[in-house]
């Protein structure tokens, strides 16, 4: 059971206070005013965000070298229509020569003194010469010399970025170009992680100012070694100030371990000072899902050359991450390493096995070690324990016929699972607070009955459990009630001579299936958000759950199984303890419904009033205020299926029985919560507030009051007036259009 509570009668509503955080929803607060407000007319709305395409393509068509040893770059620049631009239609360009060498990585020509540190470098347009082609095209000559002895048979690349302002958006091209200057054909590259591998998470990846948009410009200044000018050493490629080398494979891995690197732990931050002595500190940054996962960013399907983590490694890429290993003297490292040659030796690509020293041996995920027997769960039948029929009416009890199977398909005992659970909600149109027990309280007392499932009767000839509720449907239950299921058995993987041995909770997915309590056919929820998709959605930066991420002690791996509890009228108030204070303030909950706490922990570091705590089991406490979003919180098709973030009237957020948001004050009489007042926020206003937080709400919860809102007063029924799904200020229009990871690369910057 959840949520037990005693209710008091009174009824009172709390107005919010959240501040606006990002350029859309200012677009809707400026220009929101709609039908019925404070009486001010609003200015015409400015036009949806183009989504035809990148206003700013440049192409590099060829190059060479003169025979005054500067670099000639033949390039082409058009905009969205392929129409010829001028170069005098750019606000910047930048360019890079650099080659390969036999490291594999590239060494830049372009240098630059950085407080006595020599580091890659680029040089603006404007420094060398352009000559006018005609269409758009120009040949563009570098300033820099190459040495008199450069070596012609390698492979060089030019590279580019620059912008294009339109209007109040800032448009960016890279682009880069391989070529070998004796002529030669080239056969040496540079592609081990592609930018669609990047943008599958972020959206774009932009740095510097938002110029640098491809890992193929990013990596020809990023490596690992750069060559001192004055005395033509190779050197490494630091940050003079933090003293951390800057070259991709090293930089990268260790940013995205960030507060798991084995050096942050023991208390040394992990941080790299940029342009105007800018820090970056990147202690803090948390991966997420398993970092064991070198094929999220080492796709091969991407990049011809991503799988060279396993048949290349070498100690500045595994030391980047295990950055307690010191190869020159042996610490935490069974033998001296003082160079990459004998790396493979013993780390094989991969031997077939989990946990062994083979390079995808030693990033085995635990809970997708190939030991594992797998969890299977199904929901085969849900019908009335009083009548039999697939209707179980008001007052009724469930029975679920169910089956567990390992991925061999033989049938495994409830008995030994760990936990094994069932459990209720409806009604599916805003699963709510019911009376699952018949003790005739209004609106009831549980917010989902849940029972476990363990001592269920079977398995029958078909190999199938039977287990009925404790529970009934509510006296007054009505339309179409979810059941889903979940669970998880103790497995041990790993063995002698292994890396690893540990005990994991392999779970089964959290099958959800629908039953008819009035309705003449079930029908299921509405899918909003989606985890059951490869790549899409949560699983494009979480990977698959209760495998890659690990939520509820891995057991809940199904969204549509989180919001039979995480709903409208749910809360922690069952495990937030009542501080000791002796002053005014009430302890309030917070609430858990999923299109609120959702938005919040994603908008993390972002939120306009903080903390973002909410208590957990045990009483355990999690703090989202600094979650770090990696990608764009605009962009709702992130998370969004198609058209489920719009507002179309009937259907959605907008349909029928969807509920509002509730929080409520509460003490604690004799060890039980005792409700004191009861806080509600409309749907619409629950969504859109919880991201966008400069907007007050009135005391019912359901209108703005006009702060920072042109239009005045405005009650939620009006919202549709303006936002709805096709106007210049819907939903869809205001936040980024959806793209997907490979075209998030042409996102333009918003001045």
């Amino acid at each position: 059971m959840n949520g037990r509570v005693i209710f008091k009668r009174k009824v009172v509503f709390r107005s919010f206070l959240f501040r606006l955080f990002v350029f859309s929803f200012l677009l809707m607060s400026v220009y929101g005013g709609c039908g019925g407000g404070g009486g001010i007319t609003p200015p015409p709305p400015p036009p949806p965000p183009p989504v035809e395409g990148n206003k700013l393509n440049i192409e590099i068509l060829g190059a060479f070298i003169g025979a005054d040893n500067r670099t000639v770059a033949t390039i082409k620049i058009t905009d969205d229509k392929g129409n010829p631009l001028q170069q005098s239609d750019l606000a910047s360009i930048s360019f890079i020569i650099a080659r390969i060498v036999d490291s594999g990585e590239y060494i830049d020509y372009i240098t630059r003194d950085q407080k006595g540190a020599t580091q890659a470098a680029s040089e603006n347009g404007n420094t060398g010469t352009f000559e006018d082609l005609g269409g758009g095209v120009y040949n563009y000559t570098f300033v820099k010399v190459l040495p008199a002895d450069y070596d012609g048979s390698l492979t060089h690349t030019v590279a580019l970025y620059a912008t294009r302002v339109v209007g109040s958006q800032t448009w960016v091209s890279n682009a880069t170009f391989n070529f070998v200057p004796d002529g030669g054909e080239v056969r040496t590259i540079r592609d081990i992680v592609s930018i669609s591998s990047c943008n599958s998470c972020h959206d774009p990846l932009a740095l510097h100012g938002g110029s640098r948009r491809d890992v193929k410009v990013c990596i020809t200044c990023h490596t690992t070694k750069i060559i001192n000018p004055d005395t033509g050493e190779e050197v490494d490629q630091i940050d003079p100030d933090s003293g951390n080398n800057i070259g991709f494979e090293i930089m990268v891995h260790k940013i995205h371990r960030g507060e798991m690197l084995p050096s942050v732990e023991a208390g040394d931050p992990y941080f790299i000072v940029g342009f105007n002595d800018t820090v970056h500190d990147y202690s803090t940054v948390v991966f997420p899902q398993d970092i064991r996962n070198c094929t999220k960013c080492h796709n091969e399907s991407l990049a011809s050359q991503a799988v060279d983590y396993m048949n290349d490694p070498t100690r500045a890429a595994c030391g980047s991450c295990h950055d307690n290993v010191d190869f020159a003297t042996a610490t935490n490292h069974p033998t001296v390493q003082l160079n990459d040659n004998n790396c493979s030796g013993c780390h094989i690509p991969s031997s077939g096995n989990d946990f062994d020293i083979s390079v995808t041996g030693s990033h085995t995920i635990p809970l997708r070690a190939k030991s594992l027997p797998g969890l299977n769960f199904d929901i085969v039948s849900v019908t009335s324990a009083e009548t039999g029929l697939t209707t179980v009416a008001p007052g009724e009890h469930a029975l679920v016929v169910f089956s567990i199977r390992n991925d061999m398909g033989d049938v495994v005992n409830p008995q030994d699972l760990s936990r094994l659970a069932l459990t209720i909600a409806g009604p599916t149109t805003d699963y709510n607070i019911q009376d699952y027990q018949g003790t005739g309280e209004v609106p009831g007392v549980d917010n989902f009955l849940s029972e476990s499932a363990l001592a269920s009767d079977g398995p029958d000839a078909s190999g199938n459990f039977v287990y009925t509720f404790e529970g009934m449907i509510p006296l007054n239950g009505t339309g179409t009630y979810g059941v889903g299921i979940e669970g998880r058995k103790v497995e041990t993987v790993g063995g002698e001579n292994l890396i690893l041995i540990e005990d994991v909770n392999e779970a089964g997915h959290n099958v959800v299936s629908y039953f008819a309590v009035t309705d003449p056919v079930p029908i299921p929820r509405r899918t909003v958000v989606d985890n059951n998709t490869e790549d899409q959605y949560c699983n494009s930066c979480h990977g698959e759950f209760s495998k890659d991420f690990s939520i509820h002690g891995n057991l809940r791996n199904n969204t549509q199984y989180c919001i039979l509890c995480h709903n409208p009228s749910n809360d922690d108030i069952a495990v937030r303890p009542v501080p000791d204070w002796t002053g005014s303030e009430t302890p309030t909950t917070t609430s858990i419904n999923f299109r609120q706490m959702i938005h919040k922990i994603h908008t993390g570091e972002n939120l306009a009033v903080k903390p973002y705590i909410i208590y957990g089991r045990g009483g355990s406490v999690h703090d989202y205020s600094d979650i770090l979003f990696p990608g764009n919180t605009s962009d709702c098709s992130s998370c969004h299926v198609p058209d489920s973030n719009v507002l179309d009237p009937g259907m959605g957020i907008l349909g029928p029985g969807i509920l509002p948001t509730i929080t409520r004050e509460f003490t604690k009489v004799d060890g039980s919560n005792v409700v004191l007042d009861t806080f509600s926020l409309q749907p619409v206003i629950t969504v859109c507030t919880s991201c966008h937080g400069n907007l007050t709400v009135n005391a019912a919860g359901n209108a703005l009051t006009g702060d920072n809102h042109l239009g005045g007063p405005q009650p939620e029924a009006a919202c549709i007036e303006c936002h709805a799904e096709g106007d210049p200020l819907g939903a869809a229009e205001v936040h980024l259009p959806p793209l997907p990871p490979d075209e998030r690369i042409n996102r333009p910057n918003a001045e």
